[in-house]
């Protein structure tokens, strides 16, 4: 049997093998599978031997998530097809609500959650992503700032809080926040590329070059922790933006041709490469990236 890490942006795999001593093939690959692993007794989640924190003599270890007592793997068996708390059946329909675009209906979930369980890092977290798409940042930043009191290395609350931070116009704050996530995930890029845009927008146009090279460096490096589909486009449509803002128009246009080519459809990135053609003098290139940004900005 084959299962998945919880742990945030793991992506070994967990097997569980009745073979002594473990899957020989695991066993030669640690690097993507765990042998040894841990699940939560109370929402079922699963941590390899690299995610779940070790414990201590006086303590045994919890779930980053739920709060929950790990136990260790051999124990699968007997806790699975176990009913789950009440607190966690609420969290898992609230997540799923965040996910189908209901944030007002996921946020009564989640208040039942943290109701029922106070210590609830992950309820309080996903609250927050629910408060800010409901248009609410205030009070998201109080579940974020509750998230991380009760998981303090969670990068993805540091994260989540700076964007709402961003959302209040808190601009010196929000990049505080960034730098946060980075100190305890410096391998994640997108807060470095987050931070450069707000860098970018303060008129820092050089701090915000330098940043942005930073997450394209650790993507094209394989250095990467939790990067999504379209970061590595999204870094290149800001350092784009930056060149071009710093007048270095040769040089954006290859960054900007890679946001165009390998990212979603942006408007801006258009009208970005219609400015730096232009600077250029390539004026007939130029409207056609203005019309085609035009057309992106009106659909």
């Amino acid at each position: 049997m084959i299962l998945s890490c919880s742990g945030w942006a793991c992506t070994r795999l967990i097997s569980v093998s009745k073979v002594p001593g473990g899957n020989p093939v695991a066993l030669a690959d640690p690097e993507n599978y765990a042998i040894q692993f841990k699940i939560c007794e109370d929402c079922g989640s699963y941590f390899c031997d690299r995610c779940h924190a070790p414990g201590s003599r006086l303590r045994a270890p919890r779930c980053a998530s739920c709060g929950g007592k790990l136990a260790p793997g051999t124990k699968l068996e007997r806790l699975s097809g176990r009913p789950r708390p009440a607190e966690v059946e609420h969290h898992k329909r609230g997540v799923e609500l965040v996910k189908s675009g209901r944030p007002d209906e996921a946020i009564r979930e989640f208040d039942a959650a943290v109701a029922l369980r106070p210590p609830y890092a992950a309820a309080h977290h996903w609250r927050g992503i629910a408060l800010t798409e409901a248009g609410r940042p205030g009070e998201a930043l109080a579940a974020f700032e509750t998230a991380l009191r009760l998981n303090p290395s969670d990068v993805a609350s540091h994260f989540e809080k700076a964007r709402a931070l961003t959302r209040t116009e808190n601009t010196a704050a929000a990049i505080a926040a960034y730098d946060q996530a980075i100190a305890v995930q410096p391998g994640y890029p997108a807060p470095r590329i987050n931070r450069a845009i707000l860098l970018m927008d303060g008129g820092r146009d050089a701090d915000a070059l330098a940043a942005v090279e930073q997450a394209i460096a650790l993507i094209t490096g394989g250095r990467a922790v939790g990067a999504g589909r379209y970061d590595l486009a999204s870094a290149h449509s800001v350092k784009g933006a930056a060149l071009v803002k710093l007048g270095r128009y040769e040089e954006a246009l290859p960054a900007i041709d890679y946001a165009i080519d390998n990212g979603p459809d942006s408007w801006n990135d258009h009208y970005n490469k219609s400015y730096a053609l232009e600077r250029l003098g390539r004026i007939e290139e130029s409207e056609i990236a203005r019309g085609i940004a035009d057309s992106l900005r009106n659909s």
